[in-house]
């Protein structure tokens, strides 16, 4: 890439300092990646959501403008939107940006389509979660002629496609960067038999997970599952669990940093993640990584590997728990994908 490329990326959410590892990994691990293997091209980031703070800091020597907005109501985000706009603008003047690349198509792609129109620059949205469906309202405000699409994955690209007669540019999904994890232990004491990790929401369905560890438990009494996360469903999880009679089968220990999450993933057979939406599902590679299997249903990323189960319903889903509890697992670790290639997919669609 040349040297005098600025890259504006625009995020929802962004570490808030370089020891804040929960916040959207998978985009920390790209904005790191790119940033290596684009020489002296300049990127700046303006968070629109979080950090809970506006005044601008640095992240790894990339600059980063946090609008502080904390999600708040109509009046509170056409401030964050006027901040967002202040930053760009001084940015831009300062040194010129050649390419906006926006994270999410929502508020981010949403003011990034305008700057990209003031300024005659190229603009990039990746599809990174819920973004994709037909419900996300800000879908109608945004004009995909002028825009490049990326998804995760092609369950994300064809699910955008059905609704908005449009096709992504390309699919990249985001990899790992193994340099800044654990490295997979061998022989590992695989002590959990489930392990769910994700917000405890009704999208990621953990009613499921619960009603599958009771079926479980009729042949497998002594199985373990432990529940990784923290959010709105918690108390009526708590609630499931007691009345399936499975409390000494599954423990919820809350939300945990991604060091401690890894951990996890160290010591447990098989990820049981039965969310209704994905629009990539990254634990799914941190989990192969790891050596676990992974059962799901088919949202997300699909890999054709004996280690990532996808399952048409619960029944079918029960069927395949039982089978890999029953036999021995190979627990060797699988790289599906490396940040560096997806990092160097991005450079060259800004090329």
């Amino acid at each position: 890439m040349k040297e005098n490329k600025h890259i504006l990326l625009l995020v929802p959410g962004f570490p808030a300092d370089e020891a804040d590892s929960n916040c959207i990994p998978a985009l920390q691990s790209l904005v790191r990646a790119m940033r290596r293997k684009a020489g002296e091209t300049k990127f700046s980031i303006i968070s629109f959501q979080y950090p809970f703070r506006r005044e601008p800091y640095h992240w790894h020597g990339i600059p980063v403008y946090p609008c502080g907005g904390e999600n708040r109501n109509r009046a509170g985000r056409l401030n964050t939107w006027y901040r967002a706009w202040r930053f760009a603008s001084s940015l831009h003047q300062a040194h010129p940006v050649t390419h906006i690349h926006s994270f999410w198509l929502n508020e981010c792609t949403y003011l990034g389509q305008y700057l990209s129109s003031r300024w005659e620059v190229p603009l990039l949205a990746s599809i990174m979660g819920q973004d994709a469906r037909a419900d996300n309202r800000y879908l109608h405000r945004l004009n995909f002629s002028r825009m490049r699409i990326t998804a995760g994955s092609a369950f994300a690209a064809d699910l955008f496609q059905s609704h908005q007669q449009k096709a992504v540019a390309t699919v990249i999904p985001i990899g790992l960067d193994i340099s800044e994890m654990p490295q997979p232990l061998e022989n590992a004491q695989r002590d959990i038999d489930l392990l769910g990790v994700g917000a405890l929401t009704s999208l990621k369905n953990y009613r499921e997970f619960i009603a599958q560890v009771a079926l479980l438990c009729e042949k497998h009494p002594s199985i373990r599952a432990v529940v990784i996360g923290e959010g709105p469903e918690r108390e009526t999880l708590r609630s499931l669990i007691g009345e399936k009679n499975v409390s000494d089968n599954i423990r919820l220990v809350g939300k945990l940093p991604r060091e401690e999450v890894l951990a996890y993933m160290q010591r447990s057979r098989i990820l049981l993640h039965p969310s209704r939406y994905e629009s990539q599902g990254y634990v799914l590679l941190e989990a192969l990584y790891y050596g676990m299997y992974a059962v799901h249903f088919p949202v997300g990323y699909q890999l054709d590997s004996p280690r990532l189960i996808a399952c048409e319903n619960s029944d079918d889903m029960t069927v395949k728990l039982t089978q890999l509890l029953t036999k021995g697992n190979d627990h060797r670790s699988i790289l599906v994908s490396a940040i560096d290639e997806s990092a160097e997919q991005f450079l060259k669609l800004y090329d």
